[in-house]
């Protein structure tokens, strides 16, 4: 998968795309739902582009706390973007200039230089200064190029209840990794370095990842189970000695 990072206009390409817009944090069975969507509208010469955003424009515009952390950082969300089949990647700086940005200068000035066959969006998308851009003109602006835009519906639970960042991020601080995962499609998963301090071992430099509360917990580590312990330092206590980790917490505590 290429990955891209920009700040305003995306690289020109002469690669045919189908194109979907959204934050993707977490890639969770919503934003699944919407990349298979996409993928079956790609012709055999086509490829499947998304453009996301990073850091998440609440924490980036308000500095809401909820929202410095992320599901899947950056390297996790390409992990899992890669794994459900997307073969580019547009990831945006997102800032207080750029959310200045209006819809108009994104698709006609941003996404000029890309061959987009068609563009794929979530329900109630909206984008641009004020935030008050809709679909409707998302589909009017990209009618000037004769590029159709298909608006995806939420995927909704058994409730009727969509799937969200917001309920995944709650699950995760709680400890409540079935919940998680049943929202999100797929494990959860943090990975860091280790450092050694007073005899214990660290995962360190977890400022951007969602981690549950203060406690011990059961994960996986290649398929076999150990207890860690989050810390109120922000930092995860493992029981072995490596330079790196991956772990993924279980659903089972």
């Amino acid at each position: 998968m290429d990955i891209f990072q920009v700040r305003d206009r995306l690289p020109d390409s002469i690669e045919p795309v189908v194109l979907v817009i959204g934050k993707f944090d977490g890639v969770h069975k919503g934003h699944q739902h919407l990349l298979a969507r996409a993928k079956s509208f790609c012709r055999p010469d086509e490829k499947l582009a998304v453009v996301c955003f990073t850091p998440h424009p609440l924490w980036a515009l308000k500095r809401n706390p909820a929202y410095q952390r992320s599901i899947t950082p950056d390297m996790e969300k390409f992990r899992w973007l890669a794994h459900f089949g997307v073969d580019k990647v547009y990831n945006v700086a997102f800032t207080e200039k750029y959310a200045e940005t209006s819809v108009e200068t994104f698709i006609r000035d941003h996404l000029d230089g890309l061959n987009l066959s068609h563009i794929v969006v979530g329900e109630s998308f909206n984008f641009g200064k004020g935030r008050d851009s809709d679909v409707d003109l998302l589909m009017d602006l990209c009618g000037e190029r004769s590029v159709p835009v298909t608006e995806i519906p939420f995927l909704r639970d058994g409730a009727n209840h969509k799937v969200s960042s917001t309920d995944i991020r709650t699950a995760l601080y709680e400890g409540d990794f079935e919940k998680a995962e049943n929202l999100l499609g797929h494990p959860y998963f943090i990975e860091g370095n280790v450092r050694v301090e007073n005899g214990c071992y660290l995962i360190t430099k977890l400022e951007d990842f969602v981690l549950p509360k203060v406690g011990r917990y059961q994960v996986l580590k290649d398929e076999k189970q150990m207890e860690i312990q989050v810390l109120a330092s922000g930092e995860i206590e493992i029981p072995l000695r490596i330079k790196r980790v991956r772990i993924q917490f279980d659903t089972i505590q």
